[in-house]
């Protein structure tokens, strides 16, 4: 039976008693009726049966069963946060490992960058002295050219300023001759 059935049968029950008199008055209500109390006690045994019967089964079945559904929720979610726990801890490591290793790049890349700028700073160095060598060794050759030209012009000033002065005249072999060993002597002096 169901409760909607309990309700039907405990108003059919109740049906004649309240159809028996309408309005009672107050020495009617305190009147003890053997006959109401009777149908009172068949009333409540029949809906306590069902209730016992039918109802409470049914909803202690719902109940179990609402509580192991709770039950089996709550396993579940220890089970996830459990996962959540390891998942956690797992991206946490892997943050430490990407830390570690942004770091370890970080410091290659500045060693690497430290050696790069050593050895450019040596490459420019050593193109510095090269371009400073190639500059003195053109200087020194500009130079010896310079004084080899000097000495042809010495000579050949010295020629002719022999020859007007001795106004005589000497072959050409002589006059560099002369000159030759003039600038030599004077070579010779400066050093």
């Amino acid at each position: 039976m169901r409760l909607r059935d309990l309700m039907v049968l405990a108003l059919c029950c109740a049906a004649p008693l309240a159809a028996a008199g309408g309005e009672p008055s107050q020495h009617e209500v305190l009147h003890f009726s053997a006959n109401l109390m009777f149908w009172e006690y068949v009333t409540f045994g029949i809906i306590f049966l069902v209730l016992g019967v039918k109802v409470i089964p049914i909803m202690l079945t719902q109940l179990g069963a609402r509580q192991e559904r709770i039950k089996d929720a709550l396993d579940k979610a220890d089970q996830v946060r459990a996962e959540a726990e390891v998942l956690l801890k797992k991206h946490e490591e892997m943050m430490r490992n990407a830390h570690a290793d942004a770091k370890k790049i970080t410091d290659e890349a500045t060693v690497a960058a430290r050696e790069a700028a050593a050895k450019i700073t040596a490459d420019a160095e050593a193109a510095a002295r090269e371009t400073r060598d190639r500059a003195q060794r053109e200087l020194d050759q500009m130079r010896r050219k310079a004084e080899a030209e000097l000495r042809e012009s010495a000579i050949e000033l010295a020629l002719l300023a022999g020859g007007r002065v001795l106004e005589k005249s000497l072959t050409g072999e002589d006059h560099r001759r002369l000159a030759r060993e003039a600038i030599e002597a004077s070579t010779l002096m400066k050093n």
